[in-house]
């Protein structure tokens, strides 16, 4: 009989190893069957419009299926605790964005139903969308500093429209007032983003904060004029608009789209969903299309979305304290 710490050691590897070649079995076959692709939004926003895309194009490059299923409700956050809960084997998968995963903590507070850091799998960061601050066209002022200048000489007489209290919008401009020194300027929510638009182009508002693709057309049309673009650089789409930070109104407020799987997927498979999402996403049609809706390709390793979510969770939290917005 063999010594008895020799072969409780030997029991213990052939146990761990009972354990772990599931798992290695599953990534080597990974994907053998269709994966399926959350969406926290309802049809035609920026994350269905990116989903579709890459689902498609997904599916083509790993031969396996990629279904969307949109999972609408409470600004998103549904749908990513849905998938926080779901197998961790990498077939359920979702688009989060930064209102679910930045916004959400500080604004729905004890009530959000998963830890933002300990709940998900990161994937990549996958694309990203800056904000842009719309006034009417006749509105006095023409640029972000006459507009500051114009708010301040007329405290609390300015409105801003948003698609509610504590959306992304909504906190996009909350961040513009305490950059320009605080303006004391009146909110009006509103339930969504078009009619906040819609306000905006019919002058009930002065100023609302919409992303590039959705404000192109208004823009384009005249309809609508660009005070800045809320981001670190110029989008390629309004490539004359000056970013805030350009004319001394120093705030960005970018939008992201991310790739997350529930906590515990191996590593192995993370690994295989980051190398064919992230070459998806790179491929040049894809970044084509993409760009077409304002969107531009980051498709970054997991630890650079942890490292942007780290600082994101406490700016967006500020955001939303000093408006005072609380989840419905």
């Amino acid at each position: 009989m063999g010594h008895p710490t020799r072969r409780h050691a030997l029991q213990a590897l052939a146990a761990l190893l009972a354990a772990t070649l599931p798992f290695a079995a599953a990534a080597q076959g990974f994907p053998s069957k269709p994966i399926k692709l959350v969406i926290p939004h309802a049809a035609g926003g920026n994350s269905d419009a990116f989903g579709r895309i890459l689902a498609q194009k997904l599916s083509e490059r790993i031969g396996q299926q990629v279904v969307v299923e949109n999972r609408t409700g409470a600004g998103g956050t549904i749908a990513c605790a849905s998938v926080a809960k779901s197998a961790p084997d990498g077939y359920t998968l979702v688009v989060a964005d930064n209102g679910t995963q930045a916004i959400a903590p500080t604004l729905y507070g004890h009530r959000l139903q998963y830890d933002v850091f300990k709940d998900f799998t990161p994937v990549t960061l996958a694309a990203t969308f800056p904000s842009l601050l719309l006034v009417p066209p006749n509105f006095p002022a023409k640029t972000a500093k006459e507009f500051v200048a114009l708010a301040k000489s007329q405290p609390g007489k300015l409105t801003y429209s948003s698609a509610g209290t504590g959306n992304g919008s909504h906190l996009t401009l909350e961040l513009f007032r305490a950059a320009a020194g605080g303006l004391d300027m009146v909110h009006v929510p509103y339930k969504g983003g078009a009619p906040a638009v819609q306000a905006l182009l019919a002058g009930e508002v002065q100023l609302t904060s919409v992303s590039v693709n959705t404000a192109l057309p208004h823009v384009q049309a005249g309809k609508a004029r660009p005070l800045g673009v809320a981001s670190a650089k110029r989008s390629p789409a309004l490539p004359d608009v000056p970013t805030f930070n350009e004319v001394g109104i120093p705030f960005e407020a970018d939008n992201w789209l991310a790739i997350l799987g529930p906590a515990g997927i191996p590593a192995d498979v993370a690994a295989r969903l980051n190398t064919e999402i992230t070459a998806t996403l790179r491929s040049p049609d894809v970044q084509e299309r993409l760009a077409k809706l304002g969107l531009e390709v980051v498709a970054s390793s997991p630890a650079d979305y942890t490292k942007l979510l780290a600082s994101d969770v406490p700016k967006w939290g500020k955001a939303v304290k000093d408006s005072g917005a609380v989840a419905e």
